[in-house]
């Protein structure tokens, strides 16, 4: 029996920002909520809503222009700009990419909705400089300049949003749950080390190729998108330092960050940042989840950890579409061919291009996005009341290339993660295959990629149930993806967005189905039959499990699986009695309270701002 020490879970949900929107306007759209329009509105920055109201449209308000401050009915909101928030959510036709042919190859993408890449972003995330120099964090000033070249990137900006959205979920402030700053990590993702590759390009005494590129395209536009700096300034913004020739000047700065653990200063953590590809939200928590549990003498180990990853993958001037190729991307000539060859005459609009598993999978959707969860040992969560909501029974990565070369899912091998993560759910957990319900697949949008996804999770779920010792049919796992919801494909952040929304699942909330299945894929016939798949969501269930499996480029892999937090699933845990006892007591009442306070904190505005303002450790104000 696991020590509840040894045993690793999730505190609140995941908070995300992507092509649909937030997390709450995601939700709302997998749902089929009629709250979706004012949340959309609100991430527009078209209305206030009233962060107490049970309903987002009960409220709401003009934000500005002629008539800011008055009402605004959810008709009244349909009538102006449903239209226009429908069409400017999700996978679209991006205008003035076209005119970049031959060098970009798609008008296809699923960017940030509204005007969040330019300025919406950090007006919702409270990163103008205007807003951080009124905060309590105005001497990092100089890092949110309104000139774009000091500005945080996109990509800083989606990891600050969704990372520090995740502290929502925390009932009191982090330093009063945390209390020393080196028990905190923040362990991040990207798709590829982007600073190292472009001083990788060529060697120092090579040529410049013609036209000053590199053949290998693909390489350099990768690292060039998908760098950023973000982590790091998600751990500085929590435990500010101080550059040297300030403290130089007031040697009572350094004082300040002075710890009451001896020996060590109250600095920032280096972030642990994986670069898997695809896989790399799912690897960093299979390198960071040893942490927490590993016991050794001098160790100090992190009793929490913020797991976040963020992709902006179409900066800087959507290299990434010229990195893939038209081969590899939904096109809008390739979609025009696929209506033209359905006889039915039904036409697959734009926002559902991107069909994985279906006869039209032919090229996926690159999009942008970035989340944030909450993760410690199950002692540490019971013991100050977090909303425990799940349990994360096993994780898994592994790295064999298998002739994949660049291309993910091609090859074999990655099935290995998850035969990994299914051991331990058994062998540590007790939990077989046969309590899992959900699959949150990698669902790219081709036909290649289709095959392997559930391929490598039949043969993973095979291998798991005869290292069992079971015989007989498989569970028929229920098949979800967020990509197809309209999120697009982000690279590094994927693994995360599949935990997000497994979580909702395991919660015994909807989570997404397939939406844009129409005509399965032929060649996926016989395996097809051992899942569930449909374009309508699940209704999730409140004592199930969910299973998220990545493929990376190069053959990174990575899995993880998850059962709900209930309190059967406890006692199978060696917990301290009394503590158990009191946290079931309270667990209703710590759980609606984090519900409220989430929901609060992700309809306010300033999100990010706001989190880095109360969960900071002292020594900001020095």
């Amino acid at each position: 029996m696991l020590r509840s020490d040894q045993v690793l879970v999730t505190v609140g949900t995941a908070c995300s920002m992507s092509a649909v929107g937030s997390t709450e306007t995601y939700q709302a759209r997998v749902a089929g909520s009629d709250e979706w329009l004012p949340l959309a509105a609100f991430d527009a920055g078209l209305v206030e809503l009233d962060p107490d109201a049970a309903h987002a449209g009960d409220g709401m308000r003009w934000a500005d222009g002629d008539h800011a401050g008055q009402p605004v009915s959810l008709d009244e909101l349909e009538r102006l700009h449903g239209d226009a928030l429908r069409e400017n959510s999700g996978i679209r036709h991006v205008p003035g990419v076209r005119e970049r042919a031959p060098r970009v190859v798609t008008d296809i993408a699923a960017p940030l909705p509204h005007d969040l890449e330019t300025v919406g972003l950090r007006r919702l995330a409270g990163l103008r400089f205007e807003d951080i120099r009124a905060s309590r964090l105005k001497e990092m000033h100089g890092l949110f300049q309104n000139d774009p070249l000091l500005s945080p990137s996109l990509q800083s900006q989606l990891f600050a949003y969704g990372a520090l959205g995740a502290l929502a979920g925390l009932p009191r402030p982090l330093p009063e749950i945390v209390s020393d700053p080196f028990a905190f990590r923040v362990a991040s993702a990207t798709a590829f080390g982007g600073l190292d590759g472009l001083g990788q390009w060529l060697r120092p005494d090579a040529p410049l190729p013609e036209g000053g590129f590199p053949k290998d395209t693909f390489a350099v536009r990768l690292a060039h998108s998908l760098g950023s700096h973000g982590p790091a300034l998600v751990s500085t913004m929590l435990s500010p330092a101080y550059g040297i020739s300030r403290v130089l000047k007031n040697p009572e700065l350094r004082e300040s960050l002075r710890s009451e653990n001896v020996g060590f200063m109250r600095v920032p953590q280096t972030p642990l940042t994986a670069v898997g590809a695809c896989a790399s939200s799912l690897v960093a928590l299979a390198d960071v989840a040893p942490q927490l549990l590993f016991d050794y003498p001098g160790f100090q180990k992190p009793k929490m950890v913020l797991w976040t990853a963020a992709d902006a993958a179409l900066q800087p001037a959507y290299g990434i579409l010229e990195a893939f190729g038209g081969g590899a991307l939904m096109t809008g000539d390739k979609l025009a061919a696929k209506n033209a060859a359905h006889a039915d005459g039904v036409v697959r609009s734009v926002h559902d291009s991107l069909a994985p598993f279906d006869i039209d999978a032919d090229g996926t959707v690159v999009g942008h996005g970035g989340s944030g969860l909450l993760v410690t040992t199950l002692d540490f969560a019971l013991r100050h009341h977090l909303d425990i909501t799940s349990i994360i029974v096993g994780w898994g990565q592994s790295a064999e290339a298998g002739g994949k070369a660049h291309f993910a899912g091609v090859g074999f091998g990655g099935e290995n993660a998850l035969v990994q993560a299914l051991d331990m759910a058994y062998e540590g957990h007790g939990y077989g295959v046969h309590d899992f319900h959900y699959l949150a697949a990698h669902a790219t949008g081709t036909r290649t990629n289709s095959k392997t996804d559930l391929g490598t999770a039949l043969a993973g779920l095979r291998g798991a149930a005869q290292r069992q010792g079971l015989e007989g049919d498989l569970p028929k796992l229920f098949v979800g993806t967020p990509k197809a919801v309209g999120d697009g494909h982000t690279m590094g952040e994927t693994g995360l967005k599949a935990v997000a929304q497994a979580l909702q699942f395991v919660l015994g909330r909807k989570a997404p189905g397939v939406p844009t299945l129409r005509r399965l894929d032929p060649d996926l016939a016989d395996v097809a039959g051992h899942f569930t798949l449909q374009a309508e969501p699940s209704e999730g269930m409140a004592d199930g499990g969910a299973i998220c499996a990545t493929q990376g480029f190069g053959g990174y892999n990575g899995a993880v699986a998850l059962r709900s937090a209930t309190a059967d699933a406890f006692a199978r845990y060696a917990c301290d009695a009394d503590v158990l006892k009191d946290y079931l007591a309270a667990w209703p009442t710590i759980r609606a309270e984090r519900e409220v306070r989430e929901r609060v904190a992700r309809r306010s505005p300033k999100l990010a701002l706001a989190m880095a303002e109360r969960h900071a450790w002292k020594g900001l104000d020095a």
